[in-house]
């Protein structure tokens, strides 16, 4: 019997990835239709090639120190075969065996990129799939698509490829350009993916990356000013009102960590008053 085609094609970015990357493959053959798995990794010296070549069905290899986000999805997507790509961060683990069946069922009915989410823009708990337009998205422009676990149509990939100038952010860049002329983003609570190794890596990594995030989006789009009497008030409030900060505890350390982030890349781009 011949092989089936692939329902979805995953790129997978590695660097270092050796003692997560296998799980996070795993769970891609473990889907209910058949997944292309297609690896670009960044110059790993820690046994990550030698694994997923064994893995995978695809393996590019970047230059070391040529990797940008938007730069490896590219890369990833012109090698896939399949008309609906994934990403899939090399840390994250796909929680059910029909995540990719779901994904694609929305991409066939003419979503151009699906994500999962608990909430709305609005931070709204979702009962169901949620239809984001592109106005809705540019008007909650830090809320929505994130490629630690998405989905796109190739097809729409193929007219706006991800931006590879951008140090972060290179997802919800995408979304602001591809939508207006294509389908939209649709959200579903269903295909949450856990993000957590973003602060597995420890209190400074975390910082740093939610510094270089914000000051990109910022770079692109004015944010509101957030200086320290805001910084204080978001310190103290039960839920968060800025976008960017997480629901965790407050005057917990993540809440600190990131409300001092939040803080120094308003700074950084002028937006601090």
């Amino acid at each position: 019997m011949a092989p089936q085609e692939p329902a979805a094609s995953a790129v997978v970015r590695t660097f270092d990835s050796a003692g997560t990357v296998g799980e996070t493959i795993a769970s891609l053959r473990r889907q209910d239709v058949p997944v292309e798995v297609v690896v670009v990794d960044s110059g790993s010296t820690d046994g990550t090639l030698d694994l997923v070549r064994d893995l995978a069905d695809v393996v590019v290899e970047l230059p070391p120190g040529t990797f940008t986000y938007g730069g490896s999805l590219n890369t990833g997507a012109s090698r896939a075969s399949a008309p609906v790509h994934l990403a899939l961060s090399s840390h994250c683990v796909l929680p059910r065996p029909d995540w990719v069946s779901i994904a694609v069922g929305h991409v066939r009915a003419g979503a151009a990129a699906v994500v999962g989410l608990p909430v709305d823009g609005e931070r709204r708990p979702l009962a169901g799939p949620f239809t984001a337009d592109h106005r809705y998205v540019l008007q909650h422009q830090h809320w929505g698509f994130s490629n630690h676990a998405s989905a796109w149509s190739a097809e729409v990939w193929q007219r706006h490829r991800f931006d590879e100038q951008l140090s972060a952010t290179e997802d919800k860049e995408w979304t602001w350009r591809a939508l207006a002329d294509s389908g939209p983003l649709v959200v579903d609570p269903r295909l949450v993916v856990p993000g957590d190794h973003r602060r597995s890596a420890g209190v400074r990594a975390y910082h740093r990356r939610l510094v270089k995030e914000i000051t990109a989006i910022q770079h692109l789009r004015p944010l509101p000013p957030f200086g320290a009497g805001r910084a204080a008030r978001e310190w103290t409030r039960r839920v968060p009102a800025d976008p960017f900060l997480s629901q965790a505890r407050r005057f917990g350390r993540t809440r600190l960590v990131e409300v001092h982030a939040r803080w120094l890349a308003g700074r950084t781009g002028g937006g601090a008053r």
